[in-house]
């Protein structure tokens, strides 16, 4: 019963969330949301991708820094799958502050996404985006769009496709000019991420108590 229980919740919260992303963010042509939070009318506002982070491109081998590549990452989800504090790994990568988006460009239909709140390096096939004019965790989340990732999956390669960055920077997407709703719209998905994470693994512990 409660593996069921957890199942279903689970499954509706990453319902909810999808059809949330897709009524919290204006839908292409449009500059209002269907759905906002309370106080705040006006209209959002066309911004060039490029003009709304910076990405990152210093690389380090520093044996201190956390290392963090696609294996650590729970697809979809946004979420890191192991402690990797603990990793021992001598590889050189991208450094990453605390509040970077790290977006995975191999495959982006793969969906290998993070939002560190510590700094590390990110290794292998990653953009480490700076939000420079946009709330970190507004950000996390416009990238999970369907508007960003139609755009992202327009990549380039056959064998192994990558996100084309140049198509990307210069995408111009619809966000509010209020900082205060931005960061609202993030706090609300990080909300529901988490629960979403909570019944997951209450999911998996009673799976594991009925071996």
């Amino acid at each position: 019963h409660l593996i069921t229980l957890h199942q279903r919740k689970y499954d509706k919260l990453c319902t909810v969330k999808k059809s949330m992303l897709d009524k919290m963010f204006p839908k292409p042509g449009e500059t209002f949301p269907e759905i906002r939070f309370e106080g705040f009318t006006d209209p959002w506002e066309q911004r060039k991708f490029s003009e709304l982070i910076e990405r990152r491109n210093d690389y380090s081998d520093d044996p201190i820094l956390p290392r963090v590549e696609y294996e650590d990452i729970v697809p979809s989800q946004g979420t890191l799958n192991k402690d990797v504090i603990n990793k021992r790994d001598k590889r050189s990568g991208i450094v990453f502050e605390s509040g970077d988006v790290l977006y995975g460009k191999l495959r982006p239909y793969l969906q290998n996404w993070l939002n560190p709140q510590f700094r590390g390096i990110a290794l292998g096939d990653f953009w480490v985006l700076n939000p420079i004019r946009i709330d970190s965790g507004f950000l996390f989340y416009l990238i999970r769009t369907p508007t960003f990732e139609r755009i992202a999956n327009e990549s380039v390669g056959t064998k192994m496709p990558r996100a084309d960055w140049q198509n990307v920077s210069n995408a111009e997407f619809v966000i509010s000019s209020s900082e205060n709703e931005q960061h609202q719209i993030g706090t609300f998905f990080q909300k529901l991420d988490h629960l979403i994470t909570l019944h997951q693994r209450k999911f998996d512990q009673c799976c594991v108590l009925t071996r």
